[in-house]
């Protein structure tokens, strides 16, 4: 279930981020309808957390997965995480059921940690270990852990003798935070963690970003487009952009066909310079 070109477990370099879904009553339809137009054009990958407006997002999910059809869910690959503070064995599993039952989905196929908290490694990993046990996940992974971090789950992963591994880690990377280049990245390849991209297009003001701007008209794109092609420059990232406006929902799926050149990198690399000594990840 990898895409093509990629060297990631996922079906999709694409997907649909949910953050700030089902917040508003109001705009309940609308989000549902997106979410719905996005399958309908070929979106694959759906992420979330029980942490989006309180379940709120999951529940966007479920509504657009009712029009999508049971019967196709197995086309779907869908991405939940657990809150740290429910992240113990038992807490784990208990709110891995509950988004289930949010989005009426019967199982995911990534299951995340969605940042460190109280509980210790091997009780998140225990929980998960019954979830996968149990078929309610297909494959487990982490969100926004550094370096350090990631190490101590592994080495907890491997205490337990788990016969799943970690497929992922889920951080905030685009052209403007890129401190986990310096050594996260290349750690996670060394163990064979895809790297999943939130905020791919920073807190939105890289759309307008006047060199993004220009190389997107010098290819007859968008600024957004640009950005997106430039996470999917490596083949173990995919980014999973939030939009509930179709065009834009259109346009960030067409992204995934989008190489950037040499020349158009550098350009980027010089207005956006890589890291050169470790930086904090930022959490969401």
């Amino acid at each position: 279930m990898t895409a093509p070109g990629s060297s990631t477990p996922f079906p999709a370099r694409i997907g649909l981020g949910t953050w700030e879904m089902g917040v508003s009553a109001a705009q309940r339809s609308r989000e549902i309808a997106a979410l719905t137009h996005a399958l309908d054009i070929g979106y694959r990958l759906l992420d979330t957390a029980e942490m989006y407006a309180d379940g709120g997002a999951e529940r966007i999910i479920g509504g657009a997965l009712q029009a999508f059809g049971a019967a196709r869910r197995a086309q779907l690959y869908i991405v939940s995480k657990v809150l740290p503070g429910n992240a113990s064995r038992r807490g784990s599993v208990r709110a891995c059921e509950a988004s289930i039952d949010r989005m009426g989905c019967d199982y995911l196929d990534l299951y995340l940690l969605h940042w460190p908290g109280r509980h210790a490694f091997t009780e998140t990993l225990r929980g998960f270990e019954q979830l996968l046990r149990r078929g309610l996940i297909r494959r487990f992974g982490v969100s926004n852990l550094d370096i350090d971090e990631l190490q101590d789950w592994l080495r907890a992963q491997n205490s337990l003798g788990l016969a799943a591994t970690t497929h992922c880690n889920q951080l905030y990377y685009c052209t403007e935070v890129r401190g986990i280049e310096f050594q996260l990245l290349p750690y996670q390849r060394a163990h064979a963690i895809a790297t999943m991209a939130y905020s791919p297009l920073g807190r939105g003001a890289l759309v307008r970003h006047p060199l993004l701007v220009q190389l997107g008209r010098e290819r007859g794109v968008s600024a957004a487009q640009i950005a997106l092609a430039w996470c999917l420059r490596e083949p173990d990232v995919v980014a999973i952009p939030k939009s509930v406006v179709p065009a834009r929902i259109e346009e960030n799926l067409a992204a995934a066909q989008l190489r950037l050149d040499p020349a158009e990198l550098a350009r980027i690399d010089q207005a956006f310079p890589p890291p050169r000594a470790k930086r904090p990840l930022e959490m969401v």
